[in-house]
């Protein structure tokens, strides 16, 4: 049996633990059921510093079923999602050195969303890929600029060590290990006995563009508000510039610097951020959204969405509408 560890860790997200192990439980009984195997496929076990309780970030107290100095021989270790503040983790010098030492074991590491942090504050994700939630993307890259991160991606597998992106993930990365460890037909099974789509390949679809307000740059922070409240009126860059009353060149220069856009890429994100929210929440036409969203060719805005987005606009309605 390959023994799986599942860390419980202080103001971990309980599901992504014992969401886990119950995935992965499943996956063992099937391939039982599969090749008619006698032994399941794995031995999940929720491991936990000291053998003691952790507290979820929902309050909720979480019981592990040992501590980690005592599990054993591990062939995987799943790091969980953590919310909130990720210092005191970070600061764990027995743990990251305790995952150093467990991956000089030859045990892959696995981690999901947030929890990636903590792989990579070991140091062995230097100059590797990796993902993780793309809204935590920016700070991660700060933290760790020697890793080469990949947010559009919803899981990363190098070899080694597997990260996995959004909160949500730990089931693509449950039936991800039931594939590669097990096989394709048991992470079929797995996902079709518990209703989980198959594994998601990517972010981009759920990500949101975030706006950079806090640069202290007066003079672009008002063009960033004027181009919101008109980014379907024509915009030309030039325009823009004589607004902020800059030239073209310094005005283009200074708007990359404090918003880290180009005022193109800058104002095609507010459109198709418009555009989104009329698929989610209307019945409006490919061609009405297209125009009201400041675009007059509907091949191109097509082209463009599916670029930004990873679906068309279609694909994302049928995804995404609330109706």
């Amino acid at each position: 049996m390959i023994r799986i560890g599942i860390l419980a860790l202080e103001n971990c997200m309980q599901s992504s633990v014992t969401g886990a192990f119950d995935i992965l439980s499943v996956a063992s009984r099937e391939w039982q059921r599969l090749l008619k195997q006698p032994a399941p496929l794995f031995d999940p076990v929720i491991i936990a510093h000291g053998n003691r309780p952790v507290t979820c970030f929902n309050g909720i107290e979480l019981q592990p079923h040992m501590g980690k100095e005592e599990c054993g021989k591990l062939a995987i270790i799943m790091i969980p999602v953590i919310f909130g503040d990720l210092g005191p983790i970070l600061s764990d010098k027995q743990l990251i050195a305790w995952l150093r030492d467990r991956h000089q074991r030859g045990v892959c590491i696995c981690a999901v969303c947030a929890g990636v942090f903590l792989a990579a504050e070991t140091g062995l994700l230097s100059h590797r890929t990796a993902t993780t939630h793309w809204n935590l993307a920016a700070d991660f890259q700060t933290r760790y600029p020697d890793v080469i991160l990949k947010p559009e991606k919803m899981l990363v597998d190098e070899g080694d060590f597997i990260t996995a992106g959004g909160v949500t993930a730990y089931m693509d990365l449950s039936l991800y290990i039931a594939g590669r460890f097990g096989s394709p037909e048991l992470a079929l099974s797995v996902s079709k006995t518990l209703l989980i789509d198959p594994l998601r390949k990517s972010q981009t679809p759920y990500s949101t563009f975030s706006i950079n307000t806090t640069h202290g740059d007066e003079t672009i922070l008002q063009i960033q508000h004027w181009m919101n409240e008109n980014s379907a009126a024509p915009m030309a860059v030039s325009r823009l510039a004589d607004k902020a009353g800059l030239g073209q060149r310094t005005f283009a220069r200074r708007f990359k610097k404090a918003t880290g856009d180009t005022p193109l890429e800058y104002l095609q994100y507010l459109r198709i951020g418009k555009a989104r929210t009329l698929l989610e929440t209307t019945g409006d036409s490919i061609d009405s959204i297209t125009h009201a969203a400041g675009y007059e060719d509907v091949s191109s805005f097509r082209r463009l969405f599916k670029k930004i987005t990873g679906l068309s606009p279609t694909a994302y309605r049928k995804k995404f509408s609330l109706y």
